[in-house]
């Protein structure tokens, strides 16, 4: 689970006779060759993944060696970011990799702005084509984990393209009030063209205890997966059994585990970064610790503790439930306490 360091590993030298130069926008010899006519075409026409693989395989130089090349100028990308940007899987969004491909049009001989005005306007971080106008960025939602955009960065983007039309959270609590088990059911809806992954965010409620551990997957297979263990808080992704078109939709089952037990938790919840249309949460409270009380409770960000609202009722069995219809960014879940 750790994220494995890349080595820059020493290229051949290029050969001299045939290499290409830059004909627009840059200094040019007089005796300059154009660019290959796929390459022209696509940097006129898009898409930018196309115009990005084929300057790529024009320049000769692996992704380990662009990688290490960026990296001299001051800008860090993963080789695996390098390449999800030029197979389509994901767009550079951030303002850093925009300034990456500012680079990489340099490192690649090709005109100025050609590869980043195929990116067109930037678009508002964390804002989704055809959502609602309401809505929060990840950094702003998840604003207590310092680390999280580093985490994010090694996936490649933070926005997977997806909206949560509905989500359905069960917890099951241990012998000592920690949690044991986390399942969830997502209904997603892709908000673009060929979405094909699901970012998963989740907390860990004790930095001395086991990570949250993937036990469970359907309708999906794990991806890659990065953990900061100080916080504890853990991004993984998720491959969809399909490649999704826009306004597609995925059902996707996965369940996260403790391999040890813990201190006793009060609180469970999920966070929203656009308006969704249903939000259901059970708690199962085992028989030896089950609470005295149980409220809803709900917030902007995951900053301090969440604002108490209306009681729950917890059943005669040691279950409580939260149903919210059209949950609105931010988190949405209970609150319980055991004296």
């Amino acid at each position: 689970m750790v994220p494995s360091s890349e080595v820059d590993r020493p290229s051949p030298p290029r050969p001299t006779s045939g290499k290409r130069t830059r004909v627009r926008g840059k200094a040019d010899s007089a005796h300059a060759e154009p660019l290959p006519r796929d390459i022209q075409e696509a940097l006129r026409n898009g898409p930018f993944e196309a115009a990005l693989d084929g300057a790529i395989r024009a320049s000769g130089l692996s992704l380990d060696r662009i990688q290490h090349r960026l990296a001299a100028r001051g800008i860090e990308v993963s080789v695996t970011t390098l390449s999800y940007w030029r197979r389509g899987r994901s767009r550079p969004e951030r303002p850093q990799s925009r300034q990456a491909i500012r680079l990489l049009e340099d490192l690649l001989e090709l005109p100025t702005d050609s590869l980043v005005s195929l990116l067109g306007p930037q678009r508002p971080r964390g804002r989704w084509i055809h959502r609602a106008p309401v809505s929060l960025d990840t950094e702003r939602l998840w604003q207590e984990y310092e680390s999280l955009p580093g985490l994010l960065d090694d996936m490649g983007s933070a926005d997977d393209g997806l909206l949560r039309l509905a989500a359905h959270d069960r917890c099951e609590l241990d012998h000592n009030g920690a949690e044991s088990r986390l399942r969830t059911t997502l209904v997603l809806r892709a908000e673009r063209e060929r979405v094909d992954r699901c970012l998963i965010i989740t907390r860990g409620d004790d930095p001395d205890r086991g990570l949250p551990e993937l036990s469970e997957v359907r309708n999906a297979r794990p991806g890659r997966i990065r953990y900061d263990a100080s916080v504890p808080l853990v991004v993984t992704e998720l491959f969809l059994d399909r490649v999704l078109s826009e306004g597609e939709t995925s059902v996707i089952d996965y369940a996260f585990t403790y391999p040890t037990t813990g201190p006793a938790t009060n609180e469970c919840n999920r966070g929203f970064r656009a308006p969704a249309r249903l939000y259901t949460l059970e708690v199962a409270f085992h028989p030896s610790a089950v609470p005295v009380r149980c409220h809803r409770c709900s917030g902007p960000s995951s900053a301090g503790s969440l604002p108490d609202a209306a009681p729950v009722w917890i059943s005669s069995s040691g279950r409580a439930h939260l149903v919210v219809q059209d949950p609105t960014p931010g988190f949405h879940g209970l609150r319980w306490e055991w004296v």
